[in-house]
């Protein structure tokens, strides 16, 4: 279960003690982690990883270097101090070299839970047990990967920092697909606690989308409402929540330059669209953080408000600069909805798509945020307020900045795992008008 707050604090005065460098900072991550796959309706591989890594930052003035090690006993310890101090002093001098950060007051986190951090290895065969089992009742066959990580995050320095903070957490994604490759479906979970833990809804999620895809139709692409699914939504939401930053806006390389007049401030600015609200708040139980990034609080932050920007991160070096407080990048996602079930989604839209999950999100244009992907794992056609059937998947081209301008409805937010992060995120599903179904994929 990683090192204990007493263990932690231990270990960092025995390394800061040794260090005769003008700064040093400390950061130890420490966790115990089960990751189970699977494949053809079986377990095919489990693993418990115990792990435990230890990086010494120190600095003389302006230079500094930092070193890692997974050792700590005491010759690897002093090695490591030994290690940072002489490449620090080869190193050469940062003109944005920013000191230790001060002691600061952190609220208490919530993201860890006695219940999963005490589950025992084998309860991950009597989660995934029902899920199998419906699978081979339903003739599909599934493969997925369950993640239980129980760890703990301890940062310390030479100005008297010292927080240790733990966390728990459980992934599990799920891929079905018939016998003969022709309907393929998905669906995620996360959670803190283990009691809210449901890979039974997950696996009928899955395998009602595979049986529901088979033999899928061609339909021609272009511009199009679509329905995204919360999975979609986040992957692409957070795609612009990581870029919403004032350095680059500043110097000119932001999406944000080009949606304001050169010299005004973005901030306040009516640039999104007024259903789109973005929060981040490392106390909500939906999907709860820590509650410092780097050794500075993260607190409740609206990001974008009723379409209106509202914060921009701020680095240390920069907020100093800029005479600006240093504000974090956010260490969550929590977006509202209007609390619409799916189906209710579905029967706004007269002629549109259903995307359960997109897929490679990479960018095309960073001045704009253009994004393209591939839709997988359920796309379907949705004709006069119902679904019509299965159709090929698509290659989007796509900015999440016309996405939160484009909303007409949303639904129930809920904590799912995407395609590229296991960022936690709380968002709901959306009706999306005018998305760029660019071209057909080949991809089943």
């Amino acid at each position: 279960m990683g090192l204990t707050p007493a263990a932690a604090r231990t270990l960092c005065d025995r390394i800061l003690d040794l260090v005769a460098a003008d700064s040093a900072t400390v950061h130890i991550s420490a966790a115990d982690d089960q990751h189970v796959r699977f494949a053809n309706n079986d377990i095919s591989s489990s693993a418990l990883i115990d792990q435990l890594e230890l990086t010494l930052t120190v600095g003389y003035g302006r230079r500094s270097a930092t070193v890692a090690t997974t050792a700590t006993d005491e010759r690897a310890l002093m090695r490591l101090v030994d290690q940072a101090q002489a490449l620090a002093k080869l190193a050469p001098e940062d003109p944005e070299h920013m000191p230790p950060v001060k002691p600061a007051r952190f609220a208490e986190a919530i993201a860890w839970s006695d219940r999963t951090a005490n589950a025992a290895p084998e309860d991950a065969v009597g989660w995934l047990r029902p899920v199998i089992e419906r699978a081979r009742a339903a003739g599909v066959d599934t493969a997925g990967y369950l993640t239980r990580s129980v760890g703990g995050s301890t940062l310390a320095n030479s100005s008297g920092l010292f927080v240790q903070q733990r966390s728990t957490s459980v992934g599990f994604s799920l891929t079905a697909r018939t016998p003969a490759g022709r309907g393929s479906g998905w669906a995620s979970t996360q959670v803190t606690d283990i009691r809210d833990l449901d890979l039974a809804a997950v696996g009928e999620q899955a395998i009602g989308k595979a049986l529901a895809s088979r033999n899928p139709v061609a339909r021609a692409p272009g511009r199009t409402t679509v329905v995204l699914e919360a999975a979609a939504v986040r992957d692409l939401v957070c795609w612009l929540l990581w870029r919403l930053e004032r350095r680059p806006f500043d110097e000119g390389r932001s999406f944000l330059n080009r949606l304001v007049e050169q010299g005004s401030d973005p901030l306040g600015a009516a640039l999104f669209g007024n259903s789109a609200t973005l929060l981040s708040d490392p106390l909500d139980p939906a999907a709860p953080c820590a509650t410092h990034a780097d050794g500075l609080p993260l607190t409740r932050t609206p990001w974008i408000e009723n379409g209106r920007l509202k914060s921009l991160a701020v680095g240390r070096y920069w907020a100093r600069k800029q005479g600006l407080p240093p504000q974090p990048t956010p260490g969550n996602l929590l977006m509202p909805g209007d609390g619409k079930s799916l189906d209710e989604l579905v029967g706004m839209v007269d002629d549109g798509i259903l995307i359960t999950r997109i897929w490679y999100l990479r960018e095309l244009e960073p001045e704009t945020l253009l994004v393209t992907g591939l839709t997988r794992d359920g796309t379907f056609a949705i004709q006069q307020g119902r679904l019509a059937g299965p159709v090929q998947n698509f290659r989007f081209n796509e900015s999440p900045l016309n996405i939160l301008r484009r909303i007409v409805a949303s639904g129930i937010p809920c904590r799912v795992l995407g395609s590229e992060s296991d960022f936690p995120a709380h968002v709901p599903p959306l009706v999306v008008a005018d998305f760029n179904l660019s071209s057909i994929s080949d991809a089943s």
